[in-house]
């Protein structure tokens, strides 16, 4: 798995051709992966997706309600650096994203997490309770 990641990462640093076939085989199926979660889920009232580039993926017309979760980018990429991120791809991924004042015209919520997990839940939870 370590020389997949390693592969991988080599492909998004170095080949922009190579990134966008990579892209359109990974793509294709996480929506199948999508549609097959919410298949087996119909009968839940809610159901909830972590995709970080959403709307970046012209993915937000499969959804409902999108809820943004914002932070800084120094705090981003101190919790990236935690999980043994390094800056050279934090920096690409970051730069294969929309601008917050972008992204937020297209959310019905947005919340801003610069405190810790506890405040996000909460913060989670009073949304989701307008939808129960």
């Amino acid at each position: 798995m370590i020389k997949l990641k390693k592969k991988l990462k080599k492909i998004i640093f170095n080949n922009s051709a190579q990134l966008k076939k990579l892209e359109k085989i990974i793509h294709p199926l996480v929506r199948k992966k999508m549609k097959k979660f919410t298949v087996k889920n119909k009968s839940k009232k809610l159901l909830f997706y972590e995709i970080p580039l959403l709307i970046e993926s012209k993915l937000m017309k499969h959804f409902d309600k999108i809820i943004f979760i914002k932070s800084k980018k120094q705090l981003r990429f101190k919790r990236f650096k935690s999980k043994n991120g390094d800056k050279k791809l934090f920096n690409l991924l970051n730069s294969k994203q929309m601008s917050d004042n972008i992204k937020v015209k297209f959310c019905d919520h947005v919340i801003v997490n610069e405190k810790n997990l506890k405040i996000l839940k909460k913060n989670l939870s009073i949304i989701i309770s307008k939808y129960e």
